[in-house]
């Protein structure tokens, strides 16, 4: 003899409710130092809305998780900085501004 086992999922409105969306992100920053004479240190700040993770890509090669940085340009040039950002729900958004250093 055989038993079969049926499993049925019953749904009640206020339980299968899915959880709101997380807030988009949006990704600004601030650059401290942008015009400086090189080699110099430049400071970046996280300025942006409901972000719980962070990626900077600096124009120099280097990139960082860290939700403020700072990094080391050792020639002249323009640079284009950006920041990606990502929310709980794994929603991104990003922005890039360019620097000069002199």
């Amino acid at each position: 003899m055989r038993t079969l086992f049926v499993v049925i999922s019953i749904c009640v409105l206020a339980s299968c409710k899915k959880e709101p969306a997380a807030p988009l992100p949006i990704a600004n920053f601030f650059v401290e130092n942008a015009f400086c004479t090189s080699p110099c240190y430049v400071k970046f700040y996280d300025q942006s809305y409901n972000a719980i993770e962070w990626k900077w890509y600096f124009g120099n090669s280097l990139t960082s998780h860290k939700e403020n940085d700072s990094t080391l340009f050792h020639t002249p040039g323009y640079y284009n900085v950006s920041l990606s950002v990502k929310n709980s729900d794994g929603v991104r958004d990003s922005i890039t501004k360019q620097i000069q250093v002199y």
